[in-house]
C-alpha cells in the first residue's frame, strides 16, 4: 500500500485557521504591550498612519525603526514574529 500524499488545504479553512491565529496573536502580551508602546506616540502615529494611506509610509516606518531599535520592542517584535511562525504565519 502506498503512502498517501496530503491533499492541498482547502482555502476557505486556510482563511479561517490563519484568522485564528492572527487574533490569537493580536491579543497577546506581547501585542498589547506593542500597542502600549505605540499608544504613547498616539499623536504622532496617527499622522504617520494617514500618510501612509495616502502613500507616504515613511513617517510610519520611521516610527517603526525607532520602536524596532530600542531594546524593548525588539525583544517584542522577536517574541511576536516567532509566536506567528509557531502558528505558521510566515
Amino acid at each position: 500500500m502506498e503512502p498517501r500524499c496530503p491533499q492541498p488545504e482547502n482555502p476557505k479553512a486556510r482563511l479561517e485557521r490563519e484568522r485564528a491565529a492572527v487574533e490569537r496573536l493580536a491579543r497577546s502580551d506581547d501585542a498589547r504591550r506593542l500597542r502600549a508602546l505605540l499608544q504613547e506616540e498616539s499623536a504622532q502615529v496617527n499622522q504617520a498612519a494617514q500618510a501612509a494611506a495616502q502613500g507616504s509610509p515613511e513617517q510610519l516606518m520611521a516610527i517603526v525603526d525607532r520602536l524596532a531599535r530600542s531594546e524593548e520592542g525588539a525583544n517584542l517584535l522577536r517574541r511576536i514574529e516567532e509566536q506567528a511562525k509557531q502558528a505558521g504565519l510566515d
